[in-house]
């Protein structure tokens, strides 16, 4: 018994001493791929070994409670769309896929229950993003990026080439992003010029040509703004300034000097219209999507077709002139590009009430985070919600890569909720 004592211990001290730097790891393999699943799948399969050695303990906590609480608002919706479910084997693996992340979590409240590791981490994260701004830029410039790689139709790619996916990976991260740099700024002899980084982290956002990874940036933002003033709001009115100006000099210029960006601003400007074909384009021709999904909600309202279910249910309610079943006639568009509607789609209604109600209850715990000085979960709630807003019509919402993200984030976020009473809240 004491022999077995000792190895739980030591396992879990081993966790609790480097397993930030697994955690850390998902960030710098996110531009390969899908190498970002195995630091995560490590991360799984430590949370499974802990919780065999150490028991329920972390179970019991509140952090993990609110985590369960919050992965049963998506996870349970994805089980009930099952019996319904058009496509079992994809809707089957995706709830199955799901389960990893309540591991991952307790995996992360172990690693960085030392609050020493926490800058550490954000750190890192800084570090990486500079990386992919700095590379970004380079492409931007040059019109290949460090590793020899081009553009893709004026649209940065980075280190995330072939794909064009860059946009929306920064996006959602700009808020932990600049906490970091708030913190920097807050410490160092000429702290105010950490926040000029704004300017190119906005230049990138834009120039990767993403309308979706616009708007989750300004959802990011803005929510940062609002924790700013949260936290010093005799001083908000400068930052705001401040902050409003770095974001919008950088625009004005580009709309002035890169014709592709002004391009595809005045092309967004069709929302505005009120004519069907220039919403078309300026939704990259998602209108036909969503009148689909809106004809299989109908039908399919109370449990949803299943997750990863909307392309093999898509043909029958198409139109016979359908631009994607010209493309494929047994199949449509992986998902409905707008996360709401995904979400109604293929989990029903029961799916919409949970999904609200975790939003509800993330954006509850943010602003207790706040109200206790908490300032590393508070940037990160804040990045989750910016990346599954209900309005983002960019990667699908029960997709790996956006799925791994947000847990991967909400991990996090749930290992650091809960100050240490027997320590003062840090910066």
């Amino acid at each position: 018994m004491p022999q077995q004592l000792t190895a739980r211990s030591e396992f879990a001290a081993f966790i609790q001493n480097y397993g930030w730097w697994l955690i850390a790891l998902f960030i710098f393999a996110m531009p390969f791929g899908k190498g970002f699943e195995v630091p995560l799948a490590f991360m799984a399969i430590g949370g499974m070994v802990l919780l065999a050695k150490e028991g329920t303990s972390q179970i019991k906590t509140d952090n993990m409670r609110w985590a369960l609480i919050l992965f049963a608002c998506i996870w349970l919706p994805i089980l009930i769309s099952l019996p319904d479910a058009v496509a079992l084997e994809p809707t089957a693996s995706t709830a199955l896929a799901f389960l990893r992340f309540p591991f991952a979590i307790i995996f992360a409240i172990y690693a960085l229950s030392n609050p020493e590791h926490r800058p550490k981490l954000f750190t890192a994260i800084f570090g990486m993003f500079t990386i992919v701004i700095a590379d970004g830029l380079l492409q931007a410039m040059t019109g290949r990026n460090i590793l020899g790689s081009p553009m893709i139709a004026d649209r940065l790619s980075g280190l995330f080439y072939p794909k064009l996916t860059m946009g929306l990976w920064i996006a959602p991260f700009g808020a932990i992003y600049f906490e970091k740099v708030r913190q920097l700024a807050k410490t160092s002899r000429f702290g105010w010029a950490y926040w000029l980084l704004l300017a190119p982290y906005t230049i990138v956002v834009l120039l990767s040509g993403s309308r979706a990874s616009w708007g989750i940036y300004a959802v990011s933002m803005a929510g940062f703004a609002l924790y700013l003033y949260l936290i010093n709001p005799q001083r908000a009115v400068k930052k705001y300034i401040a902050i409003a100006l770095l974001l919008f000099i950088p625009m004005a210029v580009m709309l002035d000097h890169y014709p592709p960006f002004k391009e595809k601003v005045a092309a967004t400007a069709g929302l505005f219209s009120g004519n069907y074909d220039k919403i078309n384009a300026a939704t990259s021709i998602r209108l036909p999507i969503w009148t689909v999904a809106l004809k299989m909600s109908k039908d399919h309202w109370i449990n949803g077709v299943g997750p990863r279910g909307f392309r093999y249910a898509y043909p029958p309610y198409a139109e016979k002139d359908d631009v994607f079943l010209k493309m494929n006639p047994n199949m449509g568009p992986n998902h409905p590009h707008q996360i709401f509607l995904e979400v109604l789609v293929e989990t029903g209604i029961i799916g919409v009430i949970g999904y609200l109600l975790f939003l509800g209850l993330l954006i509850r715990l943010i602003w207790q985070a706040i109200q206790a000085h908490n300032h590393y979960a508070p940037p990160l709630g804040i990045a989750v919600f910016a990346a599954i807003m209900p309005i983002n019509a960019g990667i699908g919402f029960y997709a790996s890569v956006l799925s791994a993200m947000s847990w991967w984030m909400l991990a996090i976020f749930f290992a650091v909720l809960m100050i240490d009473k027997s320590k003062p809240a840090t910066d």
